[in-house]
């Protein structure tokens, strides 16, 4: 399952049949992924509760409030926790796709699609230069 983020989760953060399907969902998915700030959806669910996470560099404190309880990466492109994986934004979504994907079916699969797709990926997950300019980190 993947969650999007975007401006349009803001009021999902609260709204209680949004999280509680995601609740639902996640206890039939076997992967869990968050693009964006879509991971403030998941926090506010409570499924990144003592788990590692990354969201958004740039709205990193309104992605963030919904999760006390996360164990929030501020540096990373994406965090890779097994069945969650999160990524910081849409660019780092296409690398955390094409990461999991290479876990998934080999790295092979993984780079052909973005050859195919004309996409140069990052792959190191704390690549990340976003945190700096968000002064996340220095």
């Amino acid at each position: 399952l993947l969650v999007a983020g975007g401006m349009a989760i803001v009021p999902l953060l609260k709204d209680q049949a949004t999280l509680n399907w995601l609740r639902a969902q996640a206890q039939q998915t076997p992967l869990l992924m968050s693009v964006c700030n879509g991971a403030a959806l998941l926090a506010a669910a409570g499924l990144l509760d003592g788990r590692p996470a990354t969201t958004n560099k740039m709205f990193w404190k309104m992605s963030t409030d919904p999760g006390p309880k996360v164990k929030w990466v501020k540096q990373a492109r994406w965090v890779d926790d097994g069945a969650i994986v999160t990524s910081s934004g849409v660019s780092a979504g296409m690398d955390m796709s094409l990461a999991v994907i290479g876990r998934l079916y080999g790295q092979g699969v993984a780079e052909w699609l973005a050859r195919v797709t004309e996409y140069e990926p990052h792959r190191e997950s704390s690549w990340d230069p976003f945190a700096v300019k968000a002064g996340l980190v220095k």
